[in-house]
């Protein structure tokens, strides 16, 4: 064996392999990149030749476990108890849908609470796996972004009906209900949504989704189109249009393709929220968009294919649009940035109204974001409570607080598990008092409530 192993070689047999090894990576390049983009020019072996390339990450995976679902900075909050604290007298009133990656059973799992106690009312664990087994139409790049297991699937913005249906997706998969077990009722499998999951007020919904493939010209073939969805109470679609068709019919090419360098995302479109009443500066039927790539938010009313207003900054890379009352609205202020360095958050994240009527901006929460250090680089959401109070999840540190705007905390919910880590949440939902009770209610008419 040694013999072998220190056997002399002819220089001729060196310059003979040199060249026929460059041609085999470059053939092996070129299945890679053409396995990348479902381009099957060379039969099975791109898929065979993209699975050789992925094996790295596939080992890294293995040994990393479920670090992809902690918090980016799992042990930030150590010195905090793990689970709900309520360190005043004051309490906030209703219900939230916890929406959480549970560390200890690796698996996602959204909690109905009730926020008096911190007490679980009703919990599910949907089983992804199940409901995504017989999806026949998979695309490999959602299958990469998700994995589509009970350990990567997270439950991104539910939506729980007054009868009692889970309404659930993950980043770039599909719509699903639910029922109290968590057993399927109806699924949406022809329209791959993500972000954001807002009522349109008459049973459906607003989704961001996608165009697959892109129709736009000359756009690269990894180009994302961002679509606006709507669907209604059991997940068919009503309409959807192209975000990128709409920038370029109001000549905005400016903001989406620039000579200095090409962009896949232009737009990552985050939030779909509807308008519900009419209002001074607004109409019923009208959507707010929020781009986050864009730092934009704009007001549009696809009845007429109309932007009534826009506006870009001081928001950065902001989060979920509110609307407030008659002349404001509240966006999730992330404030983050990317100078080539790495991506940052200036100080904290914000809660930036803009007022229609004054063309006023103002940060009203300011010392409560500050004071209590909320600080979420991508994702993160925010609701008014009724007495003026504040809930923002801090999605990416697997933090959820509500406090006054004087910044003294009424609930603080700390997303660790007993390894003493925290992991990332889901978009949690709050609800009004009567919203809770009445779902509560169609769930214990069922024989797997409670």
């Amino acid at each position: 064996m040694k013999r072998f192993l220190f056997k002399r070689i002819e220089l001729w047999v060196v310059l003979l392999l040199m060249p026929i090894g460059l041609l085999v990576l470059v053939a092996f390049g070129a299945a890679v990149l053409d396995g990348t983009r479902n381009g099957n020019r060379f039969g099975p072996l791109s898929e065979v030749a993209l699975n050789v390339a992925k094996i790295p990450d596939t080992v890294k995976d293995l040994f990393k476990g479920n670090r992809a679902m902690m918090a980016f900075v799992p042990d930030r909050f150590d010195n905090r108890p793990a689970g709900w604290t309520f360190p005043g007298a004051t309490r906030a009133e209703g219900y939230l849908l916890l929406s959480r990656y549970d560390g200890n059973a690796s698996r996602h799992v959204v909690e109905l609470v009730d926020l008096s106690d911190g007490t679980v009312r009703h919990e599910w664990r949907p089983d992804a796996e199940a409901l995504l087994a017989e999806v026949t139409n998979r695309d490999s790049r959602i299958v990469e972004y998700t994995n589509w297991n009970n350990k990567r699937y997270r439950v991104i913005h539910p939506y729980l009906t007054s009868g009692g249906e889970l309404i659930i997706k993950d980043h770039d998969t599909f719509l699903f209900s639910v029922d109290a077990c968590g057993g399927e009722l109806w699924g949406q499998t022809e329209e791959v949504v993500h972000h954001s999951t807002e009522p349109d007020g008459a049973g459906g919904f607003w989704l961001p989704g996608y165009f697959e493939p892109s129709e736009i010209m000359r756009a690269g073939p990894n180009f994302l189109d961002n679509a606006i969805v709507h669907v209604d109470a059991k997940g068919n679609v009503i309409s959807k249009k192209s975000a990128t068709r709409i920038l370029l019919r109001h000549g905005m090419e400016y903001a989406l393709f620039t000579a200095g360098g090409y962009q896949n995302d232009p737009i990552h479109l985050n939030d779909v929220q509807p308008v519900l009443e009419d209002g001074p500066h607004w109409k019923k039927g009208d959507l707010f968009l929020s781009f986050r790539h864009m730092s934009m938010v704009m007001l549009y009313r696809p009845a007429t294919d109309e932007i009534v207003w826009m506006r870009q900054g001081p928001w950065l890379a902001q989060h979920d649009v509110d609307i407030l009352d008659d002349h404001r609205i509240a966006i999730f202020n992330n404030k983050a940035y990317d100078r080539g360095t790495k991506p940052r958050v200036h100080n904290t994240n914000q809660i930036t109204v803009y007022d229609f009527a004054t063309d006023e901006i103002s940060n009203p929460w300011a010392r409560a974001m500050e004071s209590n250090d909320v600080k979420t680089l991508f994702e993160g959401l925010f609701t008014v409570l009724p007495g003026d109070l504040l809930m923002a999840e801090e999605e990416n540190s697997g933090r959820l607080l509500i406090v006054t705007r004087d910044g003294d905390t009424v609930a603080e919910f700390i997303n660790k598990a007993s390894d003493g880590l925290a992991y990332r949440m889901g978009w949690s939902r709050y609800m009004t008092v009567d919203e809770g009770d009445a779902a509560l209610s169609a769930l214990a008419k069922t024989p797997c409530s409670g």
